[in-house]
């Protein structure tokens, strides 16, 4: 079996809840200590074993074209749609080539000494169990229910040290007894995910999100799993103002 060597970034959006910064500076390379965001997202994928990493940006992005452009181990893959990460990660299927890959959206940075681990940690499982993705979880707040990708599993077989068979995903959603647990933003997948993305249907804003596709997984039988961030690692949100300024100052500190 060969180890998981790509990874997938989607970082085409168009930044809308961060403007006015966005529009002279994208998303991705706002500063977060002293590196952009996105430079936080390299790291811990060329840090947990990631050789080939495809960065998916539009092709105004600039400032990620310079900063990145001549990184051995980054593509550049240009998708100018605005349909949302699930489009974007449909942009990298040639990149791909059918093997089993990560994603880790590029607004999502995690801060912790063994933040490498967890990301070997969720490669292993998905090739030793053999299923159809593993993704990482955390415990969210009430208040942040109806801006997740909300996952549910049989709380009786949960370990907070183990992974879990999710039962469900739903993006978004409006019913806040759902869960409290939620995406991370950080994926293992194999290549069928492709053809169950082109299936799926885009969202009210025309954007194509990943966790349909996922949703679609479960509901055909295939195991999804689930593996809880253990408490010494913290997801952030740099994706909005509050989120960013408070990984800011955690970043700096």
């Amino acid at each position: 079996m060969s180890q998981i060597s790509k990874a997938v970034v989607p970082a085409a959006g168009l930044g809308t809840r961060m403007e006015p910064i966005s529009s002279y500076l994208p998303k991705p390379m706002l500063p977060l200590g002293r590196k952009p965001v996105l430079q936080h997202i390299v790291d811990e994928l060329q840090q947990a074993g990631i050789q080939e990493i495809g960065l998916v940006i539009r092709s105004d992005h600039q400032a990620i074209c310079e900063y990145f452009g001549n990184h051995s181990a980054i593509s550049l893959i240009e998708d100018n749609t605005a349909s949302g990460p699930g489009g974007a990660i449909l942009k990298a299927e040639e990149f791909i080539g059918g093997d089993d890959f990560v994603v880790i959206f590029s607004d999502a940075p995690m801060r912790g000494s063994n933040r490498s681990e967890y990301l070997q940690r969720l490669m292993t499982l998905k090739q030793n169990r053999k299923v159809g993705a593993v993704l990482s979880i955390y415990q969210i707040p009430k208040s942040e229910i109806s801006s997740r990708g909300v996952v549910s599993f049989e709380e009786q077989e949960f370990s907070k040290e183990a992974p879990v068979g999710l039962t469900d995903i739903i993006e978004k959603p409006s019913d806040e007894e759902i869960s409290r647990w939620a995406s991370a933003c950080r994926y293992v997948l194999d290549g069928d995910i492709f053809e169950t993305l082109k299936s799926i249907t885009s969202d009210q804003k025309g954007e194509l999100q990943l966790t349909p596709a996922i949703r679609d997984l479960i509901a055909t039988g295939e195991t999804v799993v689930g593996l809880p961030l253990p408490n010494q690692l913290q997801r952030y949100d740099t994706g909005n103002f509050e989120g960013y300024f408070e990984a800011f100052g955690d970043f700096v500190s």
